[in-house]
């Protein structure tokens, strides 16, 4: 047996449906309240804040409920979270916050809105169902089941996450999305829905969006998906079995969500070195996003450089499709290299990558986070130099003591 068919039989063997969800379940059809009433303190605060939110915004056609019976109704919808929260990139405990997401189904003798679970949308054989939200301010994080009639997910492959042998599946999303205050659509770039395969049929998993700036008001994702892909393993014969499958269709949502405000925390920091200034840092209970300032250099683009790269790219036959004004922009200003390593107090990593513009986005993966250390660094060999002294440390830590003589930056960020 390969590796691969290895590690496929051990992702299927783990597909099945938990014996606790069929036992919530069971339990929550025979506990329905009459009326959908809870006061219960603690963690569910959050939860209700969504739905008040939702409720308002999508003026009772979209609501962003709570209730945990009325999900359990459909084992997977309104459980995303619990099923795949600790399974992949970015792991952490989302089900404790994450609003549950639901459509009004008619109304009740009382005239009250009744709410079927999830946000449903089909097309070309595909069901895309919206099931939970969470936003921290920094991005959103969106839980969908998709069930495809033609089949075939079982064969979708796992990838390794994080530093460790934990694999998640993964399905590929093109389209666009922007928030509801937005006038610019974002491409779906690498903004996949990663999760597991459930059967053959159904594929679960989360997806997160990477807001541009810290977002402190409540608002709404608008979500427009054109094509849905997939790996299949049973093409390994091909030179390329990357979105082996792709559907193209059109899968539409608009959904409200309410910021947890409570849970995330800004930390100023505004340290230099070597024309390098490390600005600030969010910290969530999902992830650690840092603000650099990077230098630029500028240099002068000619008319004719414009011409020429645009000929060649174009043949001469098309509109290249950027003025010379907008090329001269971009061409013309130029970054040195750059990167930003992140661990906690005891120098474990916090894996992460660039996000453009100084900024990096580092996962906390359920890892305890009391200290910050934060090393900005102009040289590529000392960043993988400092990197890879991970594997020197029986537990896995980064030599501090060395990054911090390597890098230009080296910050220590209490946090409370």
């Amino acid at each position: 047996m390969t590796r691969l068919e290895d590690m496929m039989n051990k992702i299927g063997s783990d597909n099945k449906v938990p014996n606790r969800i069929w036992e919530k379940l069971d339990y929550a059809l025979d506990t329905l309240p009459d009326h959908e009433k809870d006061h219960a303190p603690g963690n569910k605060t959050f939860k209700y804040a969504a739905a008040a939110a939702a409720l308002t915004m999508a003026a009772g056609i979209t609501l962003c409920y709570s209730n945990p019976a009325l999900a359990a109704k459909i084992p997977f919808i309104g459980k995303i979270f619990e099923e795949v929260e600790h399974e992949i990139p970015f792991s952490g405990d989302y089900s404790e916050k994450a609003g549950i997401l639901a459509e009004t189904a008619g109304k009740d003798e009382d005239g009250n809105p009744i709410a079927a679970p999830g946000i449903e949308v089909s097309d070309g054989g595909i069901t895309v169902t919206a099931s939970e939200i969470y936003c921290d301010g920094l991005s959103v994080f969106l839980t969908a089941q998709i069930e495809a009639e033609q089949g075939g997910l079982l064969n979708i492959p796992g990838h390794y996450i994080g530093d460790g042998d934990g694999t998640a599946a993964m399905m590929y999303l093109r389209g666009e999305w922007n928030l509801s205050e937005d006038s610019e659509p974002n491409t779906l770039s690498n903004d996949n829905l990663e999760g597991k395969v459930i059967d053959d049929h159904t594929f679960v998993g989360m997806l997160k969006l990477n807001l541009p700036d810290y977002k402190s008001e409540n608002g709404e994702l608008s979500l427009r998906l054109s094509s849905i892909g997939w790996d299949d393993t049973t093409m390994a014969d091909a030179e390329d079995i990357s979105e082996s499958h792709r559907i193209d269709g059109q899968w539409d949502f608009d959904i409200p969500f309410s910021i947890d405000t409570e849970s995330v925390k800004e930390y100023p920091v505004n340290k230099e070195g070597n024309g390098y200034t490390l600005k600030k840092v969010f910290v969530s209970p999902y992830q650690v996003v840092s603000y650099v300032d990077v230098p630029s250099v500028k240099r002068e683009v000619t008319r004719e450089e414009y011409e020429e790269v645009m000929a060649e790219k174009t043949g001469g036959t098309e509109d290249p499709g950027i003025s010379y004004e907008e090329y001269a922009m971009q061409a013309g200003q130029t970054y040195p290299f750059w990167s930003t390593v992140i661990c906690n107090q005891d120098g474990q990593l916090l894996f992460s990558n660039p996000a453009g513009n100084g900024k990096t986005v580092a996962a906390v993966d359920g890892k305890k986070i009391s200290a910050l250390h934060i090393f900005v660094f102009d040289d590529m060999d000392a960043d993988l130099e400092i990197e890879k002294s991970r594997l020197d440390n029986e537990n896995g830590a980064v030599d501090l003591a060395k990054a911090r003589e390597k890098a230009v930056i080296a910050a220590e960020v209490p946090i409370d």
